[in-house]
């Protein structure tokens, strides 16, 4: 059988790669609540996959940098990114330069979660300093809900309801990974701005395997 992260054969039935010393259930989170404990897994299932896979990855971000800027269809190109790093995380593949021009499927409900949640954020922040910190609440319950979009089609309304579900079930957990995603991607800004390119796919592995721990298995999707 062949190891999911690193690609090399290893002995049919291992739980660990003993090339990259990948935990090979790693790929098949199960879509239930877990305890914080887990964490410190998860992030070590994210560091096996970076380092498996991160020229793909580094390529793969610096092209999404590049068009980031188009207003409008980054919010597609951004949807390819994620779709690409998930396919990484599940061993479903190599990330790939053209997913980020493959998931427009999901643009129009996506478009929407965006718009939605930057608008109430506005309003927000007329309120002073308590309106900032709602509108940073507001970015941090919605989180979930964005990869849901990208990842099942759901609609708009429904990724909102349900993001706010998942984060009252799992809030240290999705509290964590948006910590330590962030500060993972400030550092790749702060080393010399390029640094970013290696930085932001290993903050991304970590949020779409937090995603996977507790997607909606029971509202369709795979």
């Amino acid at each position: 059988m062949q190891c999911p992260y690193c690609k090399e054969e290893i002995q049919d039935g291992a739980t660990i790669c003993k090339h990259c010393k990948s935990n090979i259930g790693a790929t098949s989170l199960p879509s239930v609540s877990v305890g914080a404990g887990d964490f410190g897994e998860l992030v070590g299932t994210a560091v096996n996959l970076w380092k498996a896979n991160l020229a793909d990855l580094a390529v793969l971000t610096l092209v999404f940098i590049l068009v980031l800027w188009i207003p409008i269809a980054n919010v597609g190109f951004i949807a390819g990114y994620v779709r690409s790093v998930l396919k990484v995380a599940r061993g479903q593949g190599k990330a790939a330069v053209g997913d980020l021009f493959s998931a427009w499927d999901c643009f129009g409900s996506l478009l929407g979660y965006v718009v939605l949640v930057l608008v109430a954020s506005v309003f927000m922040n007329f309120v002073p300093i308590l309106g900032f910190l709602a509108a940073v609440a507001l970015g941090f319950a919605a989180m979930p809900g964005f990869y849901a979009i990208i990842d099942g089609k759901m609609g708009t309304i429904d990724a909102f309801k349900w993001s706010l579900e998942s984060i009252q079930a799992n809030f240290v957990n999705w509290l964590l990974t948006y910590i330590v995603g962030y500060v993972i991607t400030i550092a790749g800004i702060v080393v010399l701005f390029i640094g970013i390119v290696l930085t932001a796919p290993l903050a991304m592995l970590i949020y779409v395997l937090q995603y996977d721990r507790v997607k909606p298995v029971e509202r369709g999707l795979p």
